[in-house]
């Protein structure tokens, strides 16, 4: 009989303890879980205040950059505007005072300042097309060496200025970007590059790749990174607001191609397109 009252007495402590064990296992169980999921959320804290981090940098490059675009579009506004105001006034006031020739300069001067406020003005617009994604586009087959060759006789210079490479080949794309784009190009290699220009493509999977090079000193290489940012400007020896190449490239990208720099060897600058390849 006392054998059978101390068995009874060891089982609720055996069942005890293993309650206990079993209770240990799962709080070491939660622990670990609990641990993991600590550890991947401090990971991910990390991740994200790295992204806030570069975010809040690029926020700041970019609240700067357009700091400085506005600027420099008020200085390039105010200027040609007060320009005109100033001719205008003039004329106004002493028009029969003042000789034919005189007349003349005055008028034309106020042409050619009013044209540089409309093409500010188109800048802009464009931007804003292009980042609300309303870029219309009128694509048809154009065949490169007509395009090029029309387009390089707007500029009026002699033939050894520029030179045209391979280009016998036919793009999809709308008539007035491909235009916009080179216009851009060539008279950027022209105004800061140094001849001879070349113009020149050739076929990859698929795409055409038209490269117009210079031999002048070439982009900086802690700038390059910024070409074709909105509102980039070099160290302000160029002038300029800084939307152009990122008007190129959005007008590039509306006609599913692209646009990149990359150095000319042995020395200056290639900007470079890709558009998309029309078979013969």
């Amino acid at each position: 009989m006392k054998g059978d009252a101390g068995s009874e007495a060891v089982e609720p402590l055996q069942r005890r303890l293993a309650r206990e064990r079993k209770a240990r296992r799962e709080a070491e169980s939660i622990a670990e879980r609990v641990t993991s999921e600590l550890y991947t959320s401090s990971l991910e804290l990390v991740r994200l205040n790295g992204e806030l981090t570069g975010a809040n940098t690029e926020l700041q490059a970019l609240n700067q950059a357009m700091r400085d675009f506005v600027a420099v579009a008020s200085h390039d506004l105010r200027s040609p505007l007060t320009s005109v105001v100033g001719a205008s006034t003039l004329l106004s006031k002493r028009w029969s005072d003042l000789q034919d020739d005189k007349r003349g300069e005055l008028l034309d001067m106020i042409e050619r300042q009013a044209r540089h406020v409309s093409r500010m003005v188109e800048d802009l617009l464009t931007v804003s097309r292009i980042e609300a994604g309303q870029l219309d586009t009128h694509k048809a087959v154009l065949r490169l060496r007509e395009e090029i060759e029309d387009i390089i006789g707007d500029f009026g210079q002699p033939a050894p200025e520029i030179t045209l490479g391979a280009i016998e080949y036919a793009v999809m794309a709308d008539p007035d970007h491909l235009r916009r784009i080179m216009v851009n190009y060539v008279g950027n290699a022209m105004k800061y590059g140094s001849p001879p220009i070349e113009i020149a493509a050739d076929v990859k999977d698929g795409w055409v790749e038209i490269r117009v090079k210079d031999h002048g000193q070439g982009v900086p290489e802690d700038f390059v990174p910024r070409l074709f940012g909105k509102f980039a400007r070099g160290d302000g020896s160029h002038g300029g607001t800084g939307l152009g190449l990122s008007i190129v490239q959005g007008l590039a990208r509306a006609n599913g191609g692209d646009t990149w720099y990359e150095p000319n060897d042995p020395q200056g600058s290639c900007f470079a397109v890709r558009l998309p390849l029309v078979a013969a």
